[in-house]
């Protein structure tokens, strides 16, 4: 088998050859204007290898490996975009805490808590089996968190914890058991940022972000990305020039990438065309849009986990191979985990960075990784991932896939 085109300075599982980016810049985090419900502090960056979830959503019960870079494929309904809310909700509760008042939508998200009629456990863990749970019972306004090492329960929570509390990674409340292991934690986990990017969003005028707060979408369909090269211009205008590089390279009729002042606090952006032009936001193409957003990513403060839903929306084919190429790059200092339907998404990545998510209606949901299919080795010869799975998936339950059956 040849070497997978998409090997780009791959993250090994540990983390531990990888420094954490530094950030452009001190300050609290800020979404919609309200202090953000977070931890700013800097850490080792120490990707989560393992994900449980029991009786969340749509899931019965589901263990997920996990690389730096991971994508999960399979069909609709089926529990991937179920996974990457698991994830960012035991990472806000390892993490930060929720705004919770009774009759109104808890802050920064709905951890979807309240929709599950019986217990329910979120757990994490990392390559070197230390891990970090919650388990949440019928009242669903308190959580229980519990410290792993490897299978083993070592630590947890004298008492259960309210949502909008912090826990016992960052105090608040007492742990019983191993201490040390909590301060372990503290250095490696971080609340998730989750982009499912909408152009209305990207296209969307944005407030100035004062140079006390860190750079941040104000939601997960990308709201403020003017704002947010509004602030790597004036925080770090080489990071700016590097990105309209790019640009100029991918969109030939591009000369200089820019902003408009709307008025006294906004700006929106725009473009300058090879005829002298100037096109704004309302008139740039969706697919810069979304190459701008993924762009941006790396600057976004603090957060070392970032949960991608579909970043193939709106992209020509070529383009989605630089949009990987970029989040492969961001994956070296922050996790990446991608929700898609792409085949082309999955062809700039491994086999053990795939992970096929399937549900059906007595299993539940089962998570296999791409290179564990039957004859996947052989299959190589011939496939690039993603044309594996498009050749033998079904859309359904991917029974050709899974079983190494032909396709009907």
């Amino acid at each position: 088998m040849g070497e997978p085109r998409s090997r780009r300075g791959r993250a090994t599982d540990d983390g531990d050859e990888w420094n954490a980016r530094p950030p452009l810049r001190n300050g609290s985090l800020a979404c919609n204007g309200a202090s953000f419900r977070g931890r700013a502090y800097s850490m080792t960056y120490k990707p989560i290898t393992t994900l449980e979830i029991e009786k969340y959503g749509c899931i019965k019960k589901a263990k997920f490996e996990l690389t730096p870079i991971h994508a999960l494929i399979g069909p609709n309904d089926s529990g991937k975009s179920t996974t990457l809310r698991a994830l960012r909700t035991v990472a806000q509760f390892a993490a930060g805490n929720f705004g919770h008042e009774p009759n109104i939508r808890p802050e920064p998200f709905d951890p979807m808590l309240d929709n599950v009629p019986n217990s329910n456990r979120l757990k994490i863990g990392y390559a070197d089996g230390l891990g970090y749970g919650i388990g949440s019972k019928n009242d669903h306004h308190d959580v229980h968190e519990t410290i792993f090492e490897g299978s083993a329960e070592v630590a947890t929570g004298v008492s259960s914890r309210g949502w909008n509390l912090n826990g016992i990674v960052f105090g608040g409340a007492s742990v019983q058991g191993r201490e040390d292991l909590a301060t372990r934690l503290k250095d490696r986990i971080t609340t998730a940022t989750l982009v499912r990017f909408d152009p209305d969003c990207l296209r969307t005028a944005g407030q100035l972000i004062p140079e006390s707060k860190g750079i941040r979408f104000a939601d997960e369909r990308g709201t403020g990305l003017a704002s947010v090269f509004d602030a790597i211009i004036n925080r770090d205008a080489e990071a700016f020039a590097l990105i309209q590089s790019n640009v100029r390279s991918l969109f030939p009729s591009i000369v200089k990438l820019g902003l408009i002042n709307i008025n006294n606090s906004q700006k929106a952006m725009a473009i300058t065309l090879t005829d002298g032009s100037r096109i704004g936001a309302t008139a740039m193409s969706e697919g810069l849009l979304y190459y701008l957003g993924f762009a941006a990513l790396r600057y976004l403060v603090d957060s070392k986990l970032f949960l991608v839903e579909e970043p193939e929306n709106g992209l020509h084919p070529a383009r989605i191979a630089e949009v990987m190429a970029t989040l492969r790059e961001i994956s070296k200092t922050s996790q990446v985990i991608i929700a898609t339907h792409s085949p082309l998404v999955v062809n700039e990545l491994e086999g053990d960075e795939v992970t096929v998510v399937t549900r059906e209606v007595e299993k539940g949901t089962q998570a296999t990784l791409l290179k564990n299919v039957p004859h996947y080795e052989d299959s190589r010869k011939v496939y690039e991932n993603g044309e594996l799975w498009l050749s033998y998936a079904d859309g359904k339950l991917e029974q050709p896939l899974l079983t190494g059956r032909p396709r009907e």
